[in-house]
């Protein structure tokens, strides 16, 4: 099922670009390097875990200095279309050309050409796609900056497209490097957060926020730190989980794609999508730029229903250069603090910053890149960060210009990526069930200086693809190959009746499988979660070895008490190598929590009532089946608020005998409950 350390290389060409000489600058200026290209990148991999190949799969004709990626749904048309942000410096040979551009996704492909090109160069450090005036289209961010402090812009979306020339220009005089919206205040339209640095002169800025005004966000800043510093990414998040909120979003399906964007970001978790009336786990998803994507296109007219839960009222991450100390903003209540909380507690070098629960524990722990020394992670233990970091890279010539996660093989857990500007390579770090490689698993050498990278997916599979941006050279996609992936989970779901939860899993191939063990982490009291240690195995089912056909597997345990229970797969090979399952999370609330009586009166003719308990909103299907299995008539299906339900029921046009009745739950995290209960119809 996996390969391990399956070495391949694919070397660079040894032509260059007349044997000369190039110099880059970083986007933010603060690097610079000589050197002779190649023109071909080389990429190896130490591990099949990674799904994508060596060498990319699609590449633009335009050579630019990239500053920033972004992946986004500008057209409405189902598919993520990739925004590109260009800047200009002192690189030589220089490249004049610096306009904003969209390349465009036609079916699954991404146009060479940029199908949309901004009428203004400003040089654009990063870009953001957020629905800003909340007419429901994305608008795209521009976030700008040079010796000349030139002003940040908006291109506004609309019903006839997205706009060339912006609308919305920032009235500052800063050199911004990175931007994140946000709820800050939590008045539910999104804010603008800016990364600040100054000209040669002045080099030192405020960390600024633009506040939004019900659809109307202001050109001025209306926050700045205490502090004065050089600052190059901003990343928010709900540190101790205060303020999470949670929200449902219905789309219709257009027939196209399956790409769907969620209105307010940053977003903490996809809990459940239920496409007409069916739940799915085919989907991947970014955080940051808030996209669904699924992995499969629902019929025209389809009703696809998003529980998601995003974080307003965030806290502010912000990764500042040497000197200064990164560090994390406060926000207590909707107002941000002046000055850091928690800050490193070191001046060193780091550029890039991120977000995300490495270990599933539902806490975010933070990545932190280094220029010159090692990236970093810091552990979030239950809402507040450890002050030293659990985990370093141990990559050489450390370089980053920015760091993402991304879950690339589907396993749960969310993995590593960084781009290095000086040592002009990408890397991946894979998260092995809560334990980053410290080695990268997957590395790409572009063929000049990487300055950007993004996550998308670009053919709609529902998996991950990497766009890598670099200093002259066109932008590069990877597209993510599953079959590179020896085994495929293609499913792990679980169902919970009464007392008793039903995991069941498929796969579609599998190589030298042994067989899974089941794990087991429980939570009996409320907010706290165990932690890695605590997963303990409570049983096996044997494999099938080597196999191309879809096989089914089942589980079944029983729930002891109210409780948050864990489930994860742990897959085996015959050679004792494993890799583990994303995480199923059940929240078991016991007798008290959803119930069915027997309905009475019983036995009954014609009529009888049936009553339920559900503890939150859920999804309800009620039906009767005869004592075949089969269903002979539908009572219920859709949307009840929490509390206890009553329904009445005539079964005038069924015979006397024997029927069953069932309910089924399907709540906002996705956990699925059930009940099944026998009446008698005597006539």
């Amino acid at each position: 099922m996996k390969t391990i350390f399956a070495i391949l290389f694919v070397c660079s060409s040894i032509h260059l670009f007349a044997q000369s000489k190039v110099t880059d600058f970083s986007p933010d200026g603060r690097d610079s390097i000589t050197y002779i290209p190649s023109t071909q990148g080389s990429g190896f991999k130490v591990d099949s875990d990674v799904p994508f190949g060596t060498q990319p799969s699609w590449q633009s004709t335009l050579d630019r200095q990239v500053g920033g990626l972004v992946f986004g749904d500008y057209d409405n048309d189902g598919d993520l279309d990739l925004a590109v942000g260009n800047y200009f410096s002192n690189s030589y040979p220089p490249i004049n050309e610096y306009e904003t551009q969209i390349y465009r996704n036609d079916n699954g492909t991404l146009t060479t050409t940029p199908a949309w090109v901004s009428t203004d160069m400003r040089s654009t450090t990063d870009v953001r796609w957020a629905d800003v005036n909340k007419d429901g289209f994305i608008d795209l961010l521009a976030a700008n900056g040079n010796q000349s402090l030139v002003p940040s812009v908006i291109y506004f979306n609309s019903p006839s497209g997205l706009e060339t020339t912006p609308s919305w220009v920032s009235n500052d005089q800063n050199w911004t490097v990175g931007a994140a919206f946000c709820d800050v205040d939590g008045d539910r339209d999104l804010d603008l957060v800016f990364a600040n640095q100054g000209e040669t002169n002045i080099p030192t800025r405020p960390i600024n926020i633009l506040f939004n005004n019900n659809g109307v966000l202001s050109t001025t800043p209306g926050w700045a730190s205490a502090d004065q510093m050089i600052t190059n990414t901003v990343a928010m998040a709900d540190l101790n989980n205060y303020e999470l909120t949670s929200e449902a979003k219905e789309f219709s399906a257009s027939g196209i794609g399956g790409v769907f964007h969620l209105p307010f970001v940053p977003v903490y978790s996809v809990d459940s999508i239920i496409v007409n009336g069916n739940i799915t786990n085919d989907f991947c998803s970014d955080a940051i730029s808030g996209w669904v994507s699924l992995g499969f296109t629902p019929t025209q007219g389809s009703i696809v229903r998003i529980v998601y839960t995003y974080m307003p009222k965030a806290d502010m991450g912000a990764c500042k250069w040497v000197n200064y100390q990164s560090g994390v903003y406060y926000n207590f209540g909707g107002t941000m603090g002046i000055t850091p909380t928690w800050t490193v507690g070191n001046t060193n070098s780091q550029k890039g910053m991120a977000w995300a629960d490495y270990n599933l524990d539902g806490y975010l722990d933070l990545a932190i890149g280094g220029s010159g020394v090692a990236t970093v992670l810091y552990i979030n233990s239950h809402g507040a960060l450890i002050n030293s970091p659990v985990w370093s890279s141990a990559s050489a010539n450390n370089s980053t210009q920015d760091l993402i996660w991304g879950d690339v093989n589907k396993d749960g857990y969310p993995d590593l990526t960084l781009v290095h500007f000086g040592s002009r390579r990408v890397e991946i770090f894979i998260n092995r069930a809560g334990f980053l490689d410290t080695e990268p698993t997957w590395t790409y050498n572009p063929a000049t200086s990487s300055t950007a990278i993004a996550y998308g997916d670009v053919n709609g599979d529902g998996w991950l693809d990497l766009a890598v941006g670099t200093a002259r050279t066109p932008v590069l996609l990877f597209l993510a190959d599953p079959a590179i992936i020896p085994v495929e989970l293609n499913s792990f779901n679980s169902l919970v009746e009464d007392n008793l939860v039903n995991l069941k899993w498929s796969t579609t191939t599998e190589t030298n499988n042994k067989g899974f063990e089941i794990e087991r982490n429980v939570s009996f009291q409320t907010g706290v979660s165990n932690n890695q240690a605590e997963w303990s195995n409570i049983g096996y089912v044997e494999g099938k070895g080597t196999s191309t056909r879809i096989i089914e597997y089942n589980f079944t345990d029983m729930l002891i008490q109210a409780g948050k229970y864990q489930y994860r797969l742990k897959q085996i090979d015959f050679d004792g190598s494993f890799k583990y399952s994303r995480v199923l999370d059940i929240d078991y609330a016991g007798p008290s929590g959803f119930f069915v009586e027997q309905n009475y009166p019983n036995p009954f003719n014609p009529s009888t009532k049936i009553k339920y308990i559900t503890p939150t909103e859920s999804y309800i299907t009620l039906s009767i089946y005869d004592v075949l299995g089969s269903e002979v008539k539908s009572i219920r299906s859709g949307l009840v608020k929490a509390g206890t339900h009553e329904v009445n029921i005539s079964a005038s046009e069924l015979s006397s005998g024997i029927y069953f009745y069932q309910v089924k739950m399907l709540n906002a995290k996705g956990n699925i409950y059930s009940s099944t209960k026998k009446m008698i119809i005597a006539k």
